[in-house]
């Protein structure tokens, strides 16, 4: 299991490091059985890579914690969380710490993710932030997080920033701290043990949720892998204690489409993203 502590610091309390792991990598080709399409070799390049600002995923466990810098390259803080709406699987807000840093205290802010630029081969986000509008910005206490069933605190962010501070709304929103779902076990449908979250996948040019990555068990017999599913598959509870839901049967994995632990593909790699998405649409579809 892994949660955020009270400080917004990232901990994993627990992992099912022997648990059989899993996430996708390829998808069938049309008409021919995933058995017989031949997946890219995990983290090799390609040519024609698309530019980093067109295609951009990152995993979220590596943005919590990231550090951030202004244009100039002077440090501002780090990300500390990332506020997630699982119901239109799309990141409303990025939480940063600046520890003190441009006179703003130890406050938390939420700026939109789709707000800082990443070209994938710097250590840091960039993010383009006058220091005297931050100084009286909308933060909150690191013990005192807003509750994101409400709007008022989105509205502040709205009114303050303007345009920058917006995120496109979308109908029966419901944010979560993605810091709460990694590491969190994940139950089948009959409540027995099936796995846990791995990470996260996001797009930084568009916020949205690329796929969630499993650790399966090993009674699950995936060959102690990884398995990329959509977000979808995974219901949430209200109770952020309670498991997580895996709504799919083990007849709709396919170990096929998983990769090892420690040898994850480029993310942003085309054939690997091409292959991804085909192997998500095919689960969306059961």
């Amino acid at each position: 299991m892994a949660h955020i502590s009270s400080d917004g610091t990232f901990i994993r309390t627990r992992s099912t490091w022997g648990a059989a792991l899993l996430t996708v990598m390829l998808g069938s080709a049309a008409g021919l059985a995933v058995a017989q399409t031949a997946p890219p070799v995990p983290g090799s390049p390609t040519a024609g890579h698309p530019d980093a600002s067109v295609t951009r995923d990152i995993r979220a466990s590596k943005l919590i914690g990231k550090e951030v810098r202004n244009p100039q390259n002077q440090k501002l803080g780090e990300i500390r969380d990332l506020i997630l709406d699982v119901n239109n699987e799309v990141i409303h807000y990025a939480i940063l710490s600046f520890g003190g840093a441009m006179g703003v205290g130890d406050k938390l802010f939420a700026f939109p993710l789709t707000a800082f630029q990443y070209n994938g081969t710097q250590e840091h986000l960039v993010l383009d932030i006058n220091k005297e509008k931050l100084r009286s910005a909308p933060g909150f206490e690191k013990s005192r997080w807003p509750d994101w069933a409400q709007p008022d605190y989105a509205m502040e962010i709205e009114r303050y920033f303007g345009a920058a501070g917006q995120v496109a709304p979308h109908p029966n929103s419901r944010l979560v701290r993605v810091g709460d779902l990694l590491g969190r076990d994940v139950d089948d449908q009959n409540a027995k043990d099936a796995g846990e979250i791995e990470d996260v996948v996001v797009s930084l040019r568009s916020a949205r949720v690329r796929y969630v990555v499993v650790s399966f068990d090993r009674a699950w017999s995936l060959n102690d892998k990884l398995l990329a599913l959509p977000l979808k598959a995974i219901r949430v509870p209200d109770d952020k204690k309670a498991d997580l839901v895996l709504t799919l049967t083990r007849n709709d994995l396919d170990a096929q489409q998983a990769f090892d632990r420690k040898q994850w593909p480029d993310l942003n790699e085309p054939v690997y993203r091409s292959h991804v998405d085909r192997w998500l649409e095919q689960v969306r579809r059961q």
